[in-house]
């Protein structure tokens, strides 16, 4: 990989890393304190902490493995400008065709029970929408183009993103 483009990839983690475990929560927190009176950082009950601390590990870590499978399966990255030059359907692929966007997702649900944030739950919201959006009209008809009838069977057999607990994938 050229210098740039190892430049492009780092950028882009700690972009995206600092927007969701960083910037996300400040700007929750400081929208929350314009409109609600909740002095705490944090929820009070400690189940609910747990509760919230469970989903952003459990974000956290389907964001890591798909970016190892991009890296190493895929031979790409999550960013668009350095994408896989190989189509990847293995590890939590096999059950949602979108995992990355649903770890992310995830990640900030968790956060907004965790600080108690109705504005993070908010922003939660919103990044669902843009995913959802990004992937219905951007993603999968870039992916239908690249990758063809492969692509086209996945679509009817993978979820976009939440997996369904009662079917059987192949």
């Amino acid at each position: 990989m050229m210098r740039r483009e190892k430049v492009i990839e780092m950028a882009t983690y700690v972009i995206v890393a600092l927007a969701i475990w960083v910037v996300s929560p400040l700007l929750g927190k400081y929208i929350d304190s314009l409109y609600f009176d909740y002095p705490n950082l944090f929820a009070d009950s400690i189940a609910v902490v747990l509760l919230g601390a469970c989903a952003v590990v459990l974000g956290t870590v389907l964001v890591a493995w798909t970016i190892v499978l991009f890296k190493t399966e895929g031979q790409g990255t999550p960013n668009p400008k350095l994408p896989p030059k190989e189509f990847v359907v293995s590890g939590p692929y096999r059950l949602s065709r979108n995992p990355m966007a649903l770890g992310g997702f995830l990640v900030l649900v968790g956060e907004a029970v965790v600080y108690y944030s109705l504005s993070l739950l908010g922003i939660a919201l919103l990044y669902g929408v843009i995913i959802y959006l990004n992937a219905v009209f951007v993603e999968e008809p870039e992916l239908r183009e690249r990758f063809g009838e492969p692509y086209e069977d996945y679509l009817r057999r993978v979820p976009r993103f939440f997996p369904n607990p009662w079917k059987r994938y192949r």
